[in-house]
């Protein structure tokens, strides 16, 4: 009997033991936690039991008692000196250990590839809770404007531009349980390409972006586009708009970079048309002339 009550006091030592290496410090019961609480030589009364969302067990003949925020000592001397107190048991010997840790979670939000709610290890940071999301959506996200939400309420912002572009490692903030990763959406990160270009359409802005860069995106159409008269047009600062004029033949002709200007946050590049003759419309168009003439439907057409 005696051998087996060193057993479940040194289990206790061995419990609390490893809960301070995964701490710093003596381990305070969290909600989700598993618990095993053990009276000796009353195994009526022994019982596995979770944590409640609320912080709170069940203990038999006891009732309902917080444990959220408790020491596995702290609880187990509370209940001891309840069935002392009431005179249950002489010298009730309590042991309380976790049989499973509740694991942190994050919640990764907003334009990331798998939003969720996630397990993360202690020590885990910013990046590592994108990861668990698939990362953020580079089309969509708005990576100067994220920010991570604390279970308190307080709120971090966070620059994620500045962390993977810049390598500012004050951003990549170490994690808490309960925090939440949001990356909002750029609803103003575009800009448009049209004329004649192959794809005209909005296409997604990133830093350092130049004319070449929407073009090469949007189609070149070097026939039909007058790439000597091409133009970006800005929203300048006085609110007005500005055309800002960019010879694309000299850029690929005599190497001029600075036709080849970066874009800003919703500029428009245009390509107008040219003015030679379409060669290939007026070879489909004879073609299919020649095709009727042939099928005896457009004689007049071609009269000798």
């Amino acid at each position: 009997m005696r051998l087996l009550l060193m057993f479940w006091v040194a289990l206790m030592v061995a419990n609390v033991g490893f809960a301070q290496s995964n701490g710093g410090g003596p381990y305070r019961i969290h909600i989700e936690d598993v618990l095993y609480i053990t009276v000796w030589n009353e195994p009526s009364l022994s019982q596995e039991t979770p944590v409640a969302l609320d912080g709170s067990i069940a203990v038999p003949l006891m009732g309902t008692v917080m444990a959220a925020g408790k020491t596995q000592e702290e609880l187990a001397q509370l209940i001891k000196e309840f069935y002392k107190e009431k005179k249950l048991f002489n010298d009730p010997q309590v042991v309380v250990t976790v049989r499973q840790f509740h694991r942190p979670r994050v919640a990764v939000l907003g334009m990331v590839n798998r939003p969720g709610v996630y397990d993360f290890k202690q020590g885990d940071r910013v990046l590592e809770g994108l990861s668990l999301g698939g990362n953020f959506m580079p089309d969509r996200a708005d990576m100067e404007r994220g920010r991570l939400e604390r279970a308190d309420g307080s709120v971090l912002p966070l620059n994620l531009r500045a962390l993977l572009e810049e390598g500012d490692s004050s951003q990549n903030v170490e994690l808490k349980d309960g925090d939440s990763i949001v990356v909002p959406e750029d609803l103003n990160n575009k800009i448009f390409v049209g004329g004649e270009v192959n794809r005209p359409g909005q296409f997604q802005w990133r830093p350092r972006m130049t004319v070449v860069d929407a073009l090469s995106q949007a189609g070149w159409n070097r026939e039909q586009g007058r790439l000597s008269r091409a133009y970006v047009v800005r929203q300048s600062d006085d609110g007005e708009p500005e055309r800002i004029n960019v010879d694309m033949i000299k850029l690929l002709s005599n190497a001029d970079t600075r036709q080849n200007i970066e874009l800003q946050r919703g500029d428009v590049v245009f390509v107008p048309k040219t003015n030679t003759p379409d060669v290939d419309k007026i070879y489909r168009t004879l073609s299919l002339a020649w095709l009727l003439r042939n099928m005896g439907l457009a004689r007049s057409l071609w009269r000798p």
